[in-house]
């Protein structure tokens, strides 16, 4: 007869006064996806790589402005596209070996020193008046070898930072990270360059390096265990190839995005959307370059709900077709320009999603001595897609026509999904939990 009562007070106080573990769940719940920045090491990566990729995004304005200034030429720009990517695609799988070897954390400190140090370069021959386009190319060139180190490297630290439970979440804010960045940074070169001048804008460049070395230097990063680590060489390579076959999803997942940019992405074709088609000048251009990143940062309130889709695979695979579907609506439809925006606007928000599931598919279902070889692979696809479909988009524009080429791109894209969904039926199923 006494327990009742008591057994009352306790249900009272336990509504009243809830436990930690409870209030610090509801916490992460009224935060969402951003509570992962609670954890010390996930947030100095986040916030430093932040910094770190606005600055490298002006200095990439600085280096196309500084070009056209140096040579007044459409061929000297599509070099410097040419010169970033060919030594990512041929060095991103060396770095992969070597970040499953060394110590990511102190990898990291080197290659953005590295990277630091190309921009100082552009900097210091911009102030003294000796800049001309061999220095900016060789810059750009050994700025993008030291790139195919850090991208597998940072991916495969990321897994390493936080609890398997909030790895949606971390792979969601780094996906919108990239995607702000993308709109930021362009836009904040571009009035660096007219205030300040280019060379101070190559300033903020390096600024922003030693920012990302600073929150590395107080990062704790787990390290492969010395059992598991490969050794560096081809064995190694080889090792990393083999595991890839036998995951056929991993394989299947990095195709869907390879052959969405490859076919699907109209960027190249967006001047001549703008000058011939829909009348809107640069500044349109510019509105129509950003869109897509727009699109895909207005998803960021939601990207917890996304994040916890159960069969990613599938919802990877139906994000692309959206992606598609936006893409030839985009094609047959770019006016007014208020439509073309949220066209475009629609497909960078479908590639958000696809990002997402693609990435927890990727890593979770990779052991982490191996994490720094896929995500060489990952790299690979995801440069290698967009530069060359790049080419691939205005070669069929030159031959027929920029809106043929957006509209057959988009309707490619999303056979090609179809094709890989039956030749890997599983992936339809696939739940990485």
């Amino acid at each position: 007869m006494q327990t009742e009562p008591k057994k009352s007070l306790d249900i009272a106080q336990t509504e009243e006064h809830p436990a930690p573990n409870t209030r610090v769940s509801r916490a992460r719940r009224s935060l969402g996806p951003w509570s992962v920045l609670r954890d010390r090491n996930y947030s100095l990566l986040f916030w430093g790589q932040l910094i770190s990729s606005a600055g490298t995004q002006m200095q990439v304005v600085a280096v196309a402005w500084q070009i056209v200034l140096l040579t007044n030429s459409p061929l000297a720009l599509g070099l410097i596209g040419l010169v970033q990517a060919v030594p990512r695609l041929i060095f991103s799988l060396v770095g992969g070996v070597l970040a499953d070897v060394l110590d990511r954390r102190k990898m990291l400190m080197v290659v953005n020193t590295a990277m630091m140090l190309c921009s100082v370069l552009l900097a210091l021959c911009t102030d003294l008046k000796t800049i001309n386009v061999v220095i900016i190319y060789s810059a750009v060139l050994c700025s993008a070898i030291a790139s195919s180190f850090e991208f597998p490297t940072r991916q495969a630290i990321i897994p390493t930072l936080v609890p398997r439970e909030k790895m949606a979440d971390a792979i969601s804010l780094s996906s919108v990270m990239m995607q702000f960045t993308f709109i930021v940074g362009p836009t904040a070169g571009g009035f660096a360059i007219a205030w300040l001048g280019v060379a101070n804008t190559y300033w903020f460049d390096v600024v922003s390096y030693l920012v990302v070395i600073g929150t590395l230097i107080f990062m704790v990063v787990p390290r492969v265990p010395l059992e598991k680590r490969p050794q560096a060489g081809l064995a190694a390579l080889t090792d990393g190839v083999s595991f890839l076959r036998k995951h056929p999803i991993i394989l299947a997942v990095l195709s869907l995005d390879f052959f969405a940019t490859f076919f699907g992405s109209p960027r190249a074709l967006l001047p001549v959307y703008a000058q011939d088609i829909m009348h809107i000048g640069p500044q349109g251009l510019g509105i129509l370059l950003a869109a897509t990143s727009i699109g895909a940062v207005a998803l960021a309130p939601f990207t917890g709900i996304f994040a916890r889709i159960k069969r990613q695979g599938l919802g990877v695979a139906l994000a692309i077709i959206v992606w598609g579907l936006c893409i030839m609506a985009f094609g047959f439809f770019p006016n007014p320009l208020w439509l073309g925006v949220l066209l475009l606007a629609g497909a960078g928000a479908a590639d958000m999603v696809s990002m997402i599931l693609r990435g927890l598919v990727v890593q979770l279902s990779t052991p982490d001595e191996f994490r720094g070889r896929i995500s060489a692979v990952n790299a690979m696809f995801v440069v290698g897609g967009p530069m060359l479909g790049q080419f691939e988009s205005g070669l069929i524009g030159g031959l027929f026509s920029p809106m043929f080429s957006v509209v057959s791109g988009g309707l490619v894209c999303i056979l090609a999904t179809l094709i890989i969904l039956s030749l890997v039926p599983a992936l339809a199923k696939v739940k990485v939990e």
